[in-house]
């Protein structure tokens, strides 16, 4: 038994739907495929995300810092944001990093695809790297964007992981796909 992989759940109700304007939240009657027990999960339906590392000629990578509410603070970033609808995630990588930093890139390449939290997100993450970025203009952010743009040597992402200057999971997630490629 151990060595079969766990068998699909029965969805048996959609009990409400949430909609928040970026996700939405449905509850869901759900039963157990090993013993029938019902119970009741909530999932959340959200756009597919991207971000991207953004890598000047000169080696030093293009971070964010702006403040989110969830943590009630500052963090340190890399661009990034939802698909808009019809939109692909190699453009929407481009369009994130161009709004929010004003860089545009000359080549971009694709990391990896990660699911955010697959135990209640249905969305996945798509992650990009960007390279011999230039700065075109001083960003056009919407509206509840307030973001400072940051440029630190490449080699420096290791040492701001470290000490904790860059804890955003999703970004961690990036680096890691980097860290593979080369």
């Amino acid at each position: 038994m151990a060595d079969e992989a766990p068998r699909p759940w029965t969805q048996v109700a959609v009990r409400s739907v949430r909609d928040y304007r970026i996700f939405r939240t449905r509850t869901l009657d759900v039963t157990d495929p090993r013993n029938g027990n019902p119970y009741v999960r909530t999932v959340i339906d959200a756009p597919d995300w991207v971000n991207v590392i953004p890598v000047t000629a000169a080696g030093e990578v293009v971070l964010v810092r702006q403040f989110r509410f969830g943590t009630w603070s500052n963090t340190l970033e890399i661009p990034g944001g939802m698909l808009d609808p019809g939109e692909d995630a190699l453009t929407a990588a481009t369009r994130e990093l161009e709004e929010e930093t004003g860089f545009r890139p000359a080549r971009v390449t694709a990391l990896g695809v990660s699911h955010p939290n697959p135990a209640i997100l249905v969305n996945r993450l798509h992650s990009f790297l960007a390279e011999d970025c230039l700065k075109v203009h001083d960003g056009k952010q919407d509206g509840s964007e307030d973001i400072q743009v940051v440029l630190v040597p490449r080699s420096e992402l290791p040492r701001l992981v470290r000490e904790g200057q860059i804890t955003h999971a999703l970004v961690l997630a990036a680096l890691l796909y980097d860290v593979w490629k080369t």
